[in-house]
């Protein structure tokens, strides 16, 4: 009974959706709705289940011990009251307190982004493309192995290139490149194009294969009744 009423429900879903096709209508409203609504809730419990829980355990077995670890009892209360402070965020008396706490978080958030893209692309790129253009381990594949360092040499430099001008700003008119980094910058934009394509040819691929699977399902529950 269970899996015919979820089955039932998962293809009421499945078509609400899928009538946006259509245009944009109630029905396909209230299923995203219904979806954004069930994933914030699926988060909160999450959030509650691995990280405020196991959180306040800690504290609950600190204090039963007697061994108060300062460390640890700082950054609880810390996270406790930043908590509080972003729920004044929703009164207009505490709207200031509480912007402290989202600046702290927007920085933070800015500083983790900035670590994370120059230690798990800038520099890690820029490895890629130190490397010799006729690499002794190569062997017969000497030429194959020269073409692919070039490539990713001037496909890194030109991609770095596209987003400096090196120009000056004239009054009413927009920063124009110097003629040295203007044929520099369109063979960064090649590769930027061929990189965004790339990536929409995955995101493609990956969504026809979740409705080829959702289709499948649907078949398949329609079969078994």
């Amino acid at each position: 009974m269970f899996e015919l009423i979820s089955g039932l429900a998962a293809l009421a879903l499945t078509l609400a959706l899928l009538s946006y096709l259509a245009g944009d209508n109630p029905i396909y409203r209230i299923a995203s709705h219904l979806f954004v609504g069930l994933s914030a809730g699926y988060a909160a419990v999450l959030a509650w289940h691995t990280v405020i829980a196991p959180s306040l355990l800690t504290l609950v077995r600190l204090g039963g011990d007697g061994g108060l670890l300062s460390l640890a009892l700082l950054a609880a209360a810390a996270g406790t009251l930043g908590g509080l402070l972003l729920l004044l965020k929703t009164a207009r008396v505490g709207q200031r307190v509480g912007g402290l706490v989202v600046a702290g978080m927007v920085g933070v958030g800015a500083a983790v982004a900035v670590g994370g893209a120059l230690t798990g692309t800038l520099i890690p790129q820029a490895g890629t493309a130190m490397v010799s253009l006729v690499p002794l381990e190569a062997g017969e594949r000497w030429v194959e192995a020269a073409v692919e360092g070039v490539f990713t040499l001037v496909g890194t430099l030109a991609t770095l290139g596209f987003f400096w001008y090196g120009g000056k700003s004239a009054p009413g008119s927009p920063v124009a490149r110097t003629p040295l980094a203007r044929p520099v910058a369109a063979v960064g934009q090649v590769f930027i194009a061929i990189a965004f394509g790339a990536l929409y040819a995955g995101a493609l691929a990956a969504s026809i294969t979740i409705f080829a699977e959702r289709v499948g399902a649907i078949v398949e529950f329609l079969l078994s009744l």
